[in-house]
C-alpha cells in the first residue's frame, strides 16, 4: 500500500541547511592556503545522523542516500548507515537493492542485537510468500521482546513496531497461510500479544475485528471496530493517535463488511478531506452506498437518494482510475457494474451528469482536467 505524504516546507529548515553543508564538506574543502591541511571528512556516524534527519524530519531520501552512500564508504560495515540506505531505496521504490541492504544488516547484526529488530521488520514486508515473511517476522519480535523485557521500548516505539509486527503475522494466518492447521489459534494468539502490548491499539482491535469476521461472530467484531473507532474518531486528524490513511481505508472495509453503513461513510468523508485523490476511497464509498440503498424498498424515494449518491461517488472512482492509470481492474470492473445496475432501476444520470450512458461517460472520464496542485478535481 501506497504512503501519504506531507508537503515539503516551504522555508529551507536548520536541519536541511546542515544536511546540505555536510554534503558539500564531505566531498570538497577550500582554502586560500594551499599548504593547510585539509580537514577531516565526517565520519560515518555524523553522515548516517544527517541522513536520518533527511530521511525521517525532512522527508529527503535522494540526500539521506547520499549520505548514506559517504557513510559506507568510509565503513562498509555500518549498520545503521545500511539500514538506513535500505530505507532510502525503498522510500524511492527500488525494493531489490533495499532489501539487498537489509539482507547485509542482518547478516552483520543476525541477533539485532547491536541495531535492533527494525531491518528484520523490512525484511518481512519485502518477503515473498507467507513462509518467508513470517521467518523475518519471527525474528524481528524475538528482538523486540528481548529488548522489552531490558526497559528499552520507549527509546525507539518498540510497543507500537511490537504491536504492528505481531497483527501482520496474524494477517498472514488469515491469508496465505490460512490452510495450516495451526492457523486459528495462532491468530487468536498474536492479536491477544499485541492487545497486551498496546491495549488501546486501533490497529490491533481492526486485526482482532478481522478475526471475528473469519469466524462468522460479527457481533464481536462490531463491538471491536467501535472500540477501535473510540481510540481516534474525536481527535483531530494530526494527532498522534489517529491511524494512518491506509488503515482507515481497511477500517472502512470492515466496517462495510459488518454493515455499519452510516459508521463506514463517516469514515471515508473525513479520509476525503485528507486526500480525495484514492479510487479505492471513492469506489469503497460508491459500494457502501449501494449496499445501504439495497436495504431499502425497490423504487423508493430512500433507494434513488442513496444510489444516486453512490452513482456519483462510483463515477469519481472511474475519473480517477483513468486518470492515474489504476491497475486494480477489479474496482473498474465491479464500478461499472454496480453503475448500471443503478441505471436499469432509477434511470441515467440526470442533466450535468453523465446523460447518455456508460459510453458518453467514459469519455468524460478521460477528458477530467488536473486542479493547479495536480491533482484531479472531482465532483
Amino acid at each position: 500500500m501506497a504512503k501519504t505524504r506531507s508537503n515539503p516546507p516551504k522555508r529551507k529548515s536548520k536541519s536541511t541547511s546542515t544536511a546540505k553543508s555536510i554534503l558539500h564538506s564531505a566531498s570538497s574543502t577550500f582554502s586560500t592556503n594551499p599548504h593547510a591541511p585539509k580537514p577531516p571528512p565526517p565520519s560515518a556516524d555524523t553522515l548516517t545522523a544527517s541522513a536520518a534527519t533527511a530521511l525521517h524530519t525532512e522527508g529527503n531520501p535522494h540526500d539521506a542516500l547520499r549520505l548514506t552512500t559517504l557513510a559506507l564508504q568510509s565503513d562498509p560495515a555500518h549498520l545503521p548507515a545500511l539500514e538506513l540506505h535500505g530505507e532510502a531505496h525503498l522510500e524511492l521504490g527500488d525494493e531489490d537493492s533495499a532489501r539487498t541492504y537489509f539482507e547485509k544488516a542482518a547478516a552483520l547484526d543476525p541477533d539485532g542485537a547491536l541495531s535492533g529488530p527494525e531491518k528484520f521488520l523490512w525484511l518481512a514486508q519485502l518477503g515473498v510468500g507467507g513462509a518467508e515473511m513470517m521467518r523475518w517476522y519471527e525474528r524481528g519480535t524475538a528482538v523486540l521482546r528481548a529488548w522489552m523485557q531490558e526497559g528499552r521500548g520507549a527509546e525507539r516505539g518498540l510497543g507500537e513496531k511490537m504491536c504492528g509486527a505481531l497483527c501482520a503475522m496474524a494477517e498472514i494466518y488469515m491469508s496465505d497461510l490460512c490452510d495450516e492447521p495451526d492457523a486459528e489459534s495462532r491468530c487468536e494468539s498474536y492479536v491477544t500479544e499485541a492487545l497486551l502490548t498496546t491495549p488501546d491499539s486501533s490497529e490491533a482491535l481492526q486485526t482482532l475485528a478481522s478475526i471475528r469476521i473469519s469466524q462468522q461472530r460479527p457481533a464481536d467484531a462490531i463491538t471491536a471496530l467501535q472500540r477501535s473507532l473510540r481510540v481516534w474518531q474525536d481527535l483531530p486528524a494530526d494527532a498522534a493517535e489517529v491511524p494512518s490513511y491506509a488503515s482507515r481505508i481497511n477500517l472502512a472495509k470492515l466496517l462495510i463488511e459488518t454493515a455499519q453503513y452510516d459508521t463506514a461513510l463517516e469514515v471515508l468523508e473525513r479520509l476525503q478531506l485528507e486526500d480525495d485523490q484514492l479510487p479505492d476511497l471513492w469506489y469503497l464509498g460508491g459500494w457502501c452506498l449501494f449496499l445501504y440503498g439495497e436495504q431499502e424498498e425497490a423504487g423508493s424515494e430512500e433507494r434513488r437518494e442513496l444510489w444516486g449518491s453512490a452513482r456519483e461517488w462510483l463515477g469519481n472512482c472511474g475519473v480517477l482510475y483513468q486518470a492515474l492509470g489504476w491497475e486494480d481492474v477489479g474496482i473498474w470492473e465491479h464500478a461499472e457494474e454496480l453503475r448500471g445496475r443503478i441505471g436499469a432501476e432509477i434511470g441515467e444520470e440526470e442533466e450535468g451528469e453523465d446523460e447518455d450512458g456508460e459510453e458518453e461517460g467514459e469519455e468524460e472520464w478521460e477528458s477530467e482536467e488536473e486542479g493547479e496542485d495536480g491533482d484531479v478535481e472531482m465532483k
